[in-house]
């Protein structure tokens, strides 16, 4: 961002400095050719005075045209040349300054809330023991609604009846990456689980926790809390 405002800051000096130059240039053309007129003037008034000129030079106009038509044409063709310097600084100021604007603004995408995704839905879940082992497997799903996830991974956490926290567990979803409506199941292996009183179980990747629903069945529900101690 630095960068970029000194280089357009150079920029918009060294145009500046190109058009005063050319200013300058402007100027100076213009007063020698004021000065060679004003002496071609004087030369021509005293040829006139010491009667150089027939009657004929005189009173022709079309002889004599030629001589003020040059110098009304210069003047009158440095002028544009001259209204193109403001208007040539006015444009450098311009893109300066929208280069700068355009930089500055935020993009759409990153100023605009990424839509948030529709949370996993726990289809299904049970659990078994293995000796001190706690299996604790279910069905997840992707809905229509939600986005693909890759590298998705169940968490099992378990805790004692007085709600102490003992253990974790974590395994790989059978189909690690879920589009939108896909299912999973998946089967997580919890050891040294003699005590436990409940458990819970979240979803994560990589980036974080992935937050998810429940959509199981409430008998079901009622079911696993009362053989979770068993």
């Amino acid at each position: 961002m630095t960068a970029l405002l000194v280089a357009v800051t150079f920029g918009a000096l060294g145009v500046a400095g190109a058009l005063l130059f050319y200013v300058l240039r402007l100027t100076r053309e213009e007063r020698d050719r004021s000065d060679a007129r004003a002496a071609a003037l004087t030369e021509l008034i005293g040829e006139g005075a010491s009667g150089a000129w027939s009657a004929a030079e005189v009173l022709d106009p079309a002889q004599r045209a030629p001589m003020f038509g040059s110098a009304a044409t210069d003047v009158t063709s440095t002028r544009p040349s001259l209204l193109l310097v403001p208007a040539i600084g006015v444009l450098v100021v311009g893109l300066a300054l929208t280069g700068i604007y355009l930089w500055n603004r935020p993009h759409m995408a990153a100023a605009a809330a990424p839509a948030a995704s529709a949370p996993l839905e726990l289809v299904s879940l049970r659990h078994q023991r293995q000796g001190d082992t706690l299996i604790v497997s279910g069905l997840v799903r992707n809905p229509h609604a939600g986005r693909p996830i890759k590298g998705l991974a169940a968490v099992a956490f378990t805790f004692d009846r007085q709600g102490t926290f003992l253990t974790s567990g974590r395994a790989a979803l059978d189909f690690p990456q879920l589009g939108a409506g896909d299912e999973s199941p998946f089967s997580i292996a919890v050891p040294q689980s003699a005590g436990v009183g409940r458990y819970r179980v979240s979803f994560r990747t990589d980036d974080g926790v992935v937050p998810h629903i429940d959509r199981r069945e409430p008998a079901t529900i009622s079911s696993a809390k009362a053989t979770v101690t068993r």
